[in-house]
């Protein structure tokens, strides 16, 4: 899917800039970046909080699209808005964190400690 897709079907939208749902939006990802900073990571807890990781830079990427006036429905359309938005968003790396993000949630596959540190 690209961005063109994404419109068409709704995915993203145009929207009014909505400074108290940004700031909210990164205070949110801010407190959960805290919880894992400091968190003791292990073989048993390392698939949480990379889950949990993972919607803290959803959150701080939301809040970028919503700063330019946009709702973004789906992650993967967050992706390709980002891509034409931000000239060093790398939609790769971003996409493979969503995959395994969405393997650990959807699919209860854990994740080795390795790959979630």
């Amino acid at each position: 899917m690209d961005i063109n897709d994404c419109m068409k079907k709704g995915e993203i939208r145009k929207t009014a800039i909505d400074k108290g749902r940004i700031q909210s939006l990164i205070e949110m990802s801010d407190s959960k970046e805290k919880v894992v900073k400091n968190a003791s990571l292990d073989e048993d807890t390392v698939s949480a909080f990379f889950s949990l990781a993972y919607e803290s830079l959803r959150e701080v990427l939301e809040a970028i699209a919503f700063s330019k006036g946009y709702k973004v429905m789906s992650h993967i359309c967050l992706g390709e808005l980002l891509k034409e938005l931000l000239p060093d968003f790398d939609f790769i790396v971003f996409d493979r964190l969503r995959y395994t993000r969405n393997s650990i949630n959807y699919y209860g596959k854990k994740i080795e400690y390795i790959q979630g540190k």
